[in-house]
């Protein structure tokens, strides 16, 4: 792992975007030892001590580390080189479904945590007699763009715009696929106004049929094979347009995130109008996504993989957690905890870029020779993978500092 993490910064350099906390006081700059040294620390859930132990860094030199460079802002940095850097090698645009079309994914994964924390709950169903978080996620051509803990009691559709809305990639995605989990009221709504597509996916379509409105009147669908329950008011609608449209200026320019806005919505009686009309406009986009979904098979399958892979990511995401021992986040407070997830996901996308590197090597190759169907079998290649990465053991940081070989890799790898 740290010969692949040194490999991933000389490439994109992203360790530097760790700056001290305290420059002006800093003694020296923490070489990349240290810092890659303190990341799987914090990421795999080992600790400094275990660290310590199992590596050639001292304790006191990764506790210094962690309090210096580790923060949310630097991590979140670092995380969008290496996202910015996938996005450049050739491969990535083979992993579009569409021409011209990104397809991002949000899911949350639970985690538990060994102390309890402000945003921690508790759920029998995850873990057991202990509290834990969530880590909800927005993945974009198998590459995690966003990431950041929520509480487990906490409504995920709440956060599908604000995490779309607050990436700081370059990656932007056009449509957003989410499972039954990513629905309510106005999702369909907010984030029509702001430009993507809002596309989930369902998991009955007859029980779908029951949310599918008209703006005509529903007796003349009668006869029709898929009937509407009932009529949309767009006079309701246009009349609120004036109040509607300070709303949409306050989500965009970010002092309101939509969980907060569904919170007061609801604490609005049913007949108010300005709740009954964004209700309204809701239901206007969802039945024409939920009518395109039933008479596309090629959306539906679209969004089906963009599902799978997140929930891959997710099965890589679990493994470097479980390193050293239980699937949680160590940390003693909800920022530590936060600091923890960052990590992970900053190992993540460094595998996935030396993965991704690996292939496009492949993929440039084989388009010099012509080679059709080892073209196709790299595009159907899923850069997510591990198993060929050591993730435990004891780790050798401050090494020859030797970088692995691309060309050597690739020279032994035949795809037929």
């Amino acid at each position: 792992m740290a010969d692949v993490f040194r490999f991933v910064n000389d490439q994109c350099q992203f360790l530097s975007a760790l700056t001290p906390l305290q420059p002006r006081y800093a003694k020296q700059v923490a070489d990349a030892d240290s810092l890659m040294a303190a990341i799987i620390a914090q990421a795999m859930n080992h600790g400094n001590f275990v660290i310590a132990k199992t590596s050639d860094i001292p304790y006191h030199v990764l506790e210094e580390t962690s309090q210096q460079y580790l923060r949310q802002t630097s991590l979140q940095a670092a995380n969008d080189r290496i996202s910015d850097a996938i996005a450049e090698l050739p491969n990535f645009p083979h992993y579009a479904f569409d021409l011209g079309a990104l397809y991002g994914a949000v899911d949350g994964q639970k985690f538990g945590v060994e102390r309890p924390t402000v945003k921690a709950r508790h759920s029998r169903k995850y873990f057991g007699r202990g509290k834990g978080v969530v880590a909800y996620t927005l993945l974009c051509n198998h590459v995690p763009l966003q990431s950041w803990l929520i509480g487990a009691h906490e409504f995920e559709a709440h956060h599908v715009f604000d995490i779309w809305y607050r990436n700081t990639s370059e990656i932007v995605p056009s449509m957003i696929t989410g499972d039954m989990h990513s629905i309510n009221k106005a999702n369909f709504a907010i984030l029509h106004w702001f430009g993507p597509s809002f596309e989930p996916r369902f998991t009955d379509l007859k029980k779908q049929l029951k949310a599918l409105y008209c703006a005509d009147d529903p007796s003349r669908y009668e006869k029709f094979l898929i009937a509407p329950v009932g009529q949309i008011d767009l006079q309701a609608i246009m009349d609120e347009k004036a109040n509607i449209d300070p709303i949409v200026a306050t989500l965009g320019l970010k002092e309101m995130t939509p969980s907060t806005l569904i919170r007061k919505l609801c604490t609005y009686t049913a007949p108010n109008p300005t709740r009954r009309a964004i209700f309204e406009f809701d239901k206007l986009i969802r039945s024409l996504y939920t009518l395109r979904y039933l008479r596309d098979p090629q959306l539906q399958r679209n969004v089906h993989r963009s599902q799978n892979r997140i929930e891959s990511y997710h099965q890589l995401r679990s493994t470097i957690a479980q390193v050293g021992g239980k699937k949680e986040l160590t940390g003693r407070t909800d920022i530590q905890i936060e600091i923890s997830n960052q990590c992970a996901r900053l190992i993540a996308n460094a595998i996935i870029y030396y993965n991704s590197a690996i292939l496009s090597r492949l993929l440039t190759k084989y388009e010099a020779s012509g080679n059709a169907k080892a073209l196709a079998m790299i595009k159907k290649i899923s850069p997510t993978a591990w198993r060929h990465i050591h993730l435990n053991g004891h780790y050798t940081f401050r090494g020859t500092g030797s970088l692995i070989d691309l060309d050597a890799i690739v020279a032994g790898l035949s795809l037929g």
